[in-house]
């Protein structure tokens, strides 16, 4: 280093050790801050801590509504909104849950209230997620969706991710969101949204790469920068396409820019890419503007499902790594199930898991309707065990939420553990969860306290 000084070298290293930890420090903040619900690997195994640094193995019970639909007794025994949220926070405490997971997901209208056929359509539909003050009231730890720009992301209108539109929706939820929460002591973390396609394969990965590069859009922008990267020149770039065009620029004016006529599965891969930038965007985008508003919480991101569309792929997971804390995925079934779905998963993501939406059915009707129909009461708890047991013994899952709360009529039925026309506790499968709820949680207690001390 001629012409500088042993002093300024010195003082060069200095400065250069302390950006490399303050650095490191950076990004450890997200996943281990004091006071709040916190993640740390203990013998190779992770578990989530809670603010006060005792084990938590997560567990809640999903797709409970906001109380619009479902109880449908809910004025009747409850008075008010308000009151059933009260009371299903004691029930999840007094049944051996200790959080509560989004209220998002199907919920299933009183068919004494419509007129005309009583069709799924009419019957069933989605509800908002819980304000952030309903959960704070609750004072039991929760998740919380963000919903931007949709709480299930299928066609139509999935949004152009690089859009200004998109952008400043993503910082304007999280500005009030997370701006609520940054402090709060109960919330264990974010998602983002449910099931977005990180496949090519998935039904809704091109209606989503066609949302965003819509004629005068700042995707179809993105997909020209995108072309240039891959072809190089426009010669090559015809050769694929079969469109004579003169100049980059004249992608932007034709009708179906991303066909190819000549090379179909040349197209298809340059789709795919383009689902990469989506997905890298999508991230970063969440991430930056909840990591503006709030240093403190887990960001949990999308629930992932891996039973009901093509899983995401590698690269997706490879994404991720950078913006996420904690991978979430739903996924139905018995443990071997659950472990050969998670397995694409495990080879490329080596961090915390948690199972957001899993567990079995076992529904009072036909037919039935759940992602895996337990035989009998005797199969659902030794599915209820295994889950449990993931819980305490995979390496990398934190905990789960089961699916769901309320049991529903056909059409459109569904498995639960309280009966929606009644609002009465199905004594039966409340008393398997009761009792496995208690088993592991003890297990993690034992186990992640005894590896601490060594």
């Amino acid at each position: 280093m001629q012409g500088y000084t042993p002093t300024f070298c010195f003082r060069w290293i200095v400065g250069l050790l302390t950006l490399i930890a303050l650095d490191a420090k950076l990004c450890q903040q997200t996943w281990a801050v004091d006071g709040f619900f916190h993640i740390k690997a203990v013998d190779n195994k992770f578990y989530l801590f809670d603010p006060d640094g005792k084990p938590f193995l997560i567990r809640g019970v999903n797709h409970f509504g906001d109380g619009t639909h479902m109880p449908w007794n809910l004025k009747d025994k409850h008075g008010s909104a308000e009151a059933w949220r009260g009371d299903l926070a004691k029930r999840h405490l007094d049944w051996g849950f200790n959080y509560l997971p989004p209220s998002i997901g199907p919920s299933h209208i009183d068919p004494a209230t419509l007129s005309g056929t009583k069709s799924r359509d009419k019957l069933v539909t989605r509800t908002d997620e819980w304000k952030p003050d309903w959960y704070v009231a609750t004072q039991m730890p929760f998740t919380i969706f963000l919903e931007v720009p949709k709480q299930y992301m299928s066609p139509p209108n999935m949004g152009d991710v690089f859009g200004k539109q998109f952008i400043e929706a993503v910082e304007a939820k999280c500005a009030n969101v997370c701006g609520q929460l940054k402090d709060n002591k109960q919330l264990i973390g974010y998602h983002f949204c449910h099931n977005p396609p990180w496949n090519i394969a998935a039904p809704s990965a091109e209606p989503w790469i066609a949302d965003c590069t819509r004629p005068g859009s700042a995707g179809l922008k993105q997909w020209v920068q995108l072309m240039r990267r891959i072809y190089g020149s426009i010669d090559r770039w015809r050769e694929t396409y079969g469109v004579p065009i003169q100049d980059w620029s004249d992608i932007e004016k034709l009708d179906q820019p991303l066909n190819g006529y000549v090379s179909k599965s040349r197209a298809l891969e340059d789709k795919e890419a383009f689902l990469q930038l989506i997905c890298e965007q999508w991230h970063r985008v969440y991430h930056d503007s909840i990591r503006k508003y709030d240093l403190n919480h887990l960001i949990l991101g999308d629930r992932n499902t891996l039973h009901l569309q093509p899983t995401p792929s590698p690269w997706a997971y490879q994404i991720m790594k950078r913006y996420l804390d904690v991978l979430s995925v739903n996924v139905m079934g018995t443990r071997r199930m659950i472990e050969m779905r998670l397995e694409t998963a495990t080879r490329h993501w080596d961090g915390p898991i948690l199972l957001a939406d899993t567990g079995v059915g076992i529904y009072e009707g036909e037919p039935a309707k759940a992602g895996y129909q337990a035989a009998d009461l005797a199969e659902y708890e030794r599915c209820y065990i295994d889950l449990v047991t993931l819980g305490v013994e995979h390496p990398q899952v934190i905990g789960f939420g089961w699916c769901g709360w309320f049991e529903t009529p056909h059409p459109g039925g569904r498995s639960g553990l309280v009966d929606v026309r009644n609002d009465a506790p199905l004594l039966d499968r409340v008393e398997i969860a009761k009792k496995w709820n208690a088993w592991g949680a003890s297990e993690v207690a034992k186990a992640s306290l005894g590896e601490l001390k060594k």
